[in-house]
C-alpha cells in the first residue's frame, strides 16, 4: 500500500474533501487522526472511515486555538511519536462583500483559514522531522487565484494562504519537508451547500449556475480532490515544493 504505516493528520475531517482524504489515505494503509471541532460530526465520520480501515480515529480540535491545536500534537507525539503528513483542510466561509462583512466575521474566517493552518503547521513541524517522506498539503481554492464578489473574507484568507504555503516550503525545504497546496473549485459539502442557500434563488438554482459557469459543465465531488492531495504527499511528487494543483473544472482559463 502506498502510505503503510504512515501517519496522517487530516483536519476538517468530518465531511467533504477532508473526509474523502482520510477515506483515500485508509485505503492505502495509512492510519489517520482525523480532525474536526464539531465532535458529533467527527464521531459520526469515523464510524463510517472504521469500515474501510480500524486505522483512524478521531481529535475534536479547533484548529483556531492555539491551546488545542498544542494539545494535538502533544498527543500525537506521545502516541507516534512523529508525524508524516499534514493536511490542512479545515475550512470556513462566513462574511459577505466589503461593505456588508462585520469584524466577527471576517476574524472567524482567517481564524480558521489561515490562523489554523498556521498553528497546525507550527506544531506539525517538529514531529514532520523525524517522519518518511514528509510533506503538508493545504486546501485553498481558486479563489486563492481569482475573486468573487461578496466573498471578501474567504477570497482574502485563501489569497493569504496560497502565500503561507510558498512562504512555509521556503522555511521547510531544508529538513525535507515538502509544502503543496490543491485550490477546488465548488465541491458537494455541508459548507458548500449552506453557501449555496443563503444565495438568492436557493441551493439548486445556484447549483446549476455555478457548474454552468466551468467548462466542464459541473460542480465537484469530495474524490474528484481527494487524489490530488494524496499524490502531492506521495513519491511521485518528490519533486514538488511550493506549488499548488488546480481542480477547477477549467473555470480559472477562461
Amino acid at each position: 500500500m502506498l502510505f503503510e504505516n504512515r501517519i496522517v493528520v487530516v483536519t476538517g475531517a468530518s465531511s467533504g474533501i477532508g473526509k474523502a482524504t482520510a477515506q483515500l489515505f485508509l485505503k492505502e494503509g495509512a492510519h489517520v487522526i482525523m480532525v474536526s471541532r464539531n465532535q458529533e460530526h467527527l464521531a459520526a465520520a469515523e464510524t463510517a472511515l472504521r469500515e474501510v480501515s480500524h486505522e483512524c480515529e478521531s481529535y475534536t480540535c479547533d484548529v483556531s486555538k492555539q491551546a488545542e491545536v498544542q494539545g494535538l500534537f502533544k498527543y500525537i507525539e506521545h502516541r507516534f511519536g512523529r508525524l508524516d503528513v499534514l493536511h490542512n483542510n479545515a475550512g470556513v466561509s462566513i462574511g459577505g462583500g466589503l461593505l456588508d462583512t462585520t469584524e466577527q466575521e471576517w476574524d472567524a474566517t482567517l481564524s480558521v483559514n489561515l490562523k489554523g493552518a498556521f498553528f497546525c503547521s507550527k506544531y506539525a513541524v517538529p514531529l514532520l522531522k523525524k517522519g518518511t517522506n514528509k510533506a503538508i498539503v493545504n486546501t485553498v481554492s481558486e479563489l486563492g487565484i481569482v475573486a468573487t464578489r461578496n466573498a471578501l473574507a474567504y477570497v482574502s484568507s485563501k489569497g493569504a494562504l496560497m502565500q503561507f504555503t510558498k512562504g512555509a516550503a521556503l522555511e521547510l525545504a531544508p529538513f525535507g519537508i515538502r509544502v503543496n497546496a490543491v485550490c477546488p473549485a465548488g465541491t458537494e459539502s455541508e459548507m458548500f451547500r449552506q453557501d449555496m442557500s443563503a444565495c438568492e434563488g436557493g441551493y439548486e438554482q445556484n447549483v446549476r449556475r455555478l457548474a454552468a459557469s466551468y467548462p466542464l459543465g459541473r460542480i465537484a465531488v469530495p474524490m474528484d480532490i481527494a487524489p490530488a492531495v494524496l499524490f502531492l504527499v506521495s513519491e511521485h511528487a518528490s519533486f514538488m515544493t511550493g506549488a499548488h494543483i488546480l481542480l477547477d473544472a477549467g473555470f480559472t482559463i477562461q
